[in-house]
């Protein structure tokens, strides 16, 4: 039988990251091309306790189906926390929880975009909302990355350009995978050129509760007058990635919609795993948690600095990030970024080439991303010392 896929997933192929994370693991190479929070960081013990008490006490709202829009006490207690902590009003928006944030953000290409409209991302970006654009068969335009956010010239000229421009995609913290942070200033210049040319702006954020320096600058969403500002959250990097707990905070008009779509999708996301999250936001709960998931990767990311100093020097240059998961590496311009990709991989060490995550993969890039979440420190030590001598034997 000859199968023929859909046209919408014919040019569909696997993420870099996933086909080398395959040569991972117990007795293979050291992954520090993943982007997963570090299992030190997992509160096991918490989440199994909770998971007794709410199948003792409410075992059939636990296992029963639920409303497609999420568990609505942990609703109400992420709109007041989101309210609190970050300064978004709950005021003409709603909140559905989903199966992550990369639902969320599936969704958002879903209900916005017919074939051939126009997403406006940063580039380089997170592969996965990548994949879940081009599923909708979007037209994908990219923006030159600066230290400090998308390059604000080309962002306009782009929306000037293309036509039926839906939303403009951003990860203003800690951005995947450059680990680079939109300045107050930007963030308020993309959403005035998203009012002036009337689109939508799709502001992923999950990794802006883990800063480990600096201060905390004010989410595009927070000055959302225009109800213009799509937000997607998720607690896989501050609880768990396996509970698959995230939530879209959108204005009113279009959550009735998303829920349609993700009656589809997976009908609602499941009740027990809402219910843990809901109990561990209580009593600062996850605050006292987030708390000290941060000191642990303050230490991480500080390691990461030294061992980069002191295996690669000034033959490597990056930004120091002041919070998430990703330092982004650049080498000088004559090494061969993907061979040295593949000699570190046979060196015992995996890491992701940066064009990877271009909205052209075959754009040539210098960079690399190094996740120190993850690993222990004693493979941040081992992997950084095999990523210098790798350096070493091509440089010659």
């Amino acid at each position: 039988m000859n199968m023929h896929f859909a046209d919408r997933v014919q040019k569909l192929e696997p993420a870099a990251v996933y086909e080398i994370l395959k040569k991972t693991g117990p007795g293979k190479a050291i992954a520090f091309a993943a982007g997963n929070p570090s299992p030190a960081a997992f509160p096991a013990e918490e989440v199994a306790e909770l998971s007794h008490k709410i199948l003792k006490e409410h075992p059939v709202l636990a296992l029963q189906y639920g409303p497609s829009e999420g568990y609505a006490p942990l609703r109400e207690q992420i709109i007041a926390y989101q309210a609190e902590r970050f300064g978004i009003s709950g005021k003409d928006n709603d909140l559905i929880i989903t199966s992550g944030a990369t639902q969320g953000i599936e969704l958002c290409a879903k209900i916005f975009c017919n074939d051939g409209d126009t997403i406006i991302t940063e580039n380089p970006t997170f592969i996965g909302s990548l994949n879940s654009f081009a599923s909708y068969r979007a037209n994908v335009v990219g923006i030159d990355m600066e230290f400090d956010g998308m390059n604000m010239d080309k962002l306009e000229e782009a929306l000037k350009r293309e036509k039926n421009v839906r939303f403009i995609y951003v990860i203003p913290n800690f951005q995947n995978p450059s680990g680079w942070t939109m300045s107050l200033e930007k963030r308020k210049r993309v959403y005035e050129l998203a009012v002036k040319y009337n689109t939508l702006i799709l502001e992923d954020d999950p990794y802006g509760r883990l800063r480990y320096f600096g201060e905390n600058i004010p989410s595009i969403k927070s000055f959302d007058t225009e109800n213009i500002v799509l937000y997607a959250g998720s607690f896989s990097k501050t609880i768990s990635p396996g509970l698959r707990v995230g939530f879209m905070h959108l204005p009113k008009q279009y959550a009735t919609k998303m829920a349609v779509a993700k009656q589809a999708s997976d009908v609602h996301t499941p009740m027990l795993n809402q219910m843990i999250v809901n109990e561990f936001m209580k009593d600062n709960g996850l605050a006292n948690h987030i708390e000290k998931v941060c000191s642990m990767y303050r230490g991480k990311l500080q390691l990461t600095f030294d061992m980069l100093e002191k295996h690669l020097g000034d033959n490597v240059s990056y930004v120091k990030p002041e919070g998430g998961l990703y330092v982004f590496c650049r080498l000088p311009e004559h090494i061969d970024m993907i061979d040295y990709c593949a000699q570190a991989l046979d060196g015992g060490v995996a890491i992701v080439w940066g064009n990877a995550f271009f909205v052209d993969p075959t754009q040539k890039s210098q960079y690399f991303r190094i996740n120190f979440s993850s690993p222990s420190d004693e493979q941040l030590e081992r992997g950084i010392e095999i990523l210098g001598q790798t350096f070493n034997k091509m440089n010659g």
